[in-house]
């Protein structure tokens, strides 16, 4: 009975990390989530359990919306942009709703109340019944449903209506990593979009953009100076998948210091998503593991030969001296 009932949760631990996560957007609050979930599972009686997807489903709404409660103070005073935890995905891994899984999803989500956000995430991410989200938040099912409908109002301006297929993404992304290894500000802006936007998350804890950045002349300026800040010397750089889009991953002594994730429509790349906020980067700290499950593909690497690199991020040794030279051309200071 102990087996089945650990193999229950077991079964919908996904499901109970996806709604903390997306809920509210950290790592840390999630797993924590996902503990206190597995607690009151425990000690919930298996008797008064119809349904384990909907209790689990109740708690970890519940659980989530007590943590935004808590950490409101800290958001509304957190210095420069908050941005949403990222984490590590790869195309063998499912998610029920790519979408909302999005960086620029999840930043967009903060414009809802909890309730609201609630609602969307377990109504469009989850497909649950009304019965079940109406129980979790506490409100009516004729309740949710207007909430959900003022929740896609509010959200509708601003969803992304089309993304190019995966291949199209890296290969704009390779050949903007190439342009940008020239130290040319000119260079990037075929590649961007009129009304990018660049957002930086420092957290207060290292230099980074307290505003975001508008226009492709200027982003194209800024991703420029920055890299030659010799701060980034001595630095491992890869290529990896974050939150399901094209990113940038900066290891320096061993630590992750930054992650720069690309969003990419049929025209060019539209928001760019910095995370220099070192507790937010936990989900990168595993280097050798992330290799092993080929998360993570040495950047060079993947310069030299993007379509390999993906299906085996283990450079074959014959390949050594020109990744060494394409790590010097694309680190130097110009």
């Amino acid at each position: 009975m102990i087996v089945d009932r650990l193999g229950q949760f077991l079964e919908h631990k996904s499901l109970v990390f996806g709604i903390a996560y997306r809920m509210t957007g950290s790592v840390n609050d999630a797993e924590d989530i996902v503990q206190e979930s597995f607690l009151r599972w425990e000690k919930s009686g298996s008797n008064e359990i119809r349904s384990p997807r909907a209790f689990l489903s109740t708690i970890a709404t519940r659980l989530s919306l007590d943590t935004l409660r808590k950490v409101k103070n800290k958001r509304e005073t957190y210095i420069g942009p908050w941005l949403p935890e990222p984490i590590p995905t790869s195309p063998e891994i499912e998610e029920p709703d790519p979408e909302t899984l999005d960086l620029a999803f999840l930043h967009l989500l903060e414009k809802l109340n909890p309730i609201e956000r609630a609602v969307f995430i377990l109504r469009e991410s989850f497909e649950l019944d009304y019965k079940i989200i109406a129980e979790a938040v506490g409100k009516t099912q004729e309740n949710c449903r207007q909430t959900l409908k003022r929740a896609k109002e509010a959200l509708k301006s601003d969803r992304r209506k089309f993304s190019p297929d995966k291949e199209t993404k890296r290969k704009l992304l390779h050949n903007f990593l190439l342009a940008s290894s020239k130290g040319q500000p000119e260079l990037l802006l075929p590649f961007l979009k009129e009304e990018i936007v660049l957002w930086s998350d420092g957290g207060g804890k290292v230099h980074a953009a307290r505003i975001p950045l508008f226009g492709k002349e200027r982003v194209a300026a800024f991703l420029i100076r920055t890299s030659k800040n010799p701060v980034y010397t001595n630095t491992e750089l890869y290529y990896t998948e974050s939150n399901g889009a094209e990113s940038l991953l900066v290891y320096k002594d061993g630590r992750p210091v930054y992650l720069r994730t690309f969003l990419i429509d049929e025209n060019g790349i539209n928001s760019i998503y910095t995370m220099l906020n070192e507790d937010k980067l936990q989900a990168y700290r595993n280097r050798k593991e992330l290799l092993e499950k080929k998360i993570i593909v040495p950047l060079e690497f993947f310069l030299l030969f993007p379509k390999t690199s993906l299906n085996n991020p283990s450079p074959p040794v014959w390949t050594k001296p020109l990744l060494k030279l394409v790590h010097w051309a694309i680190t130097r200071k110009k």
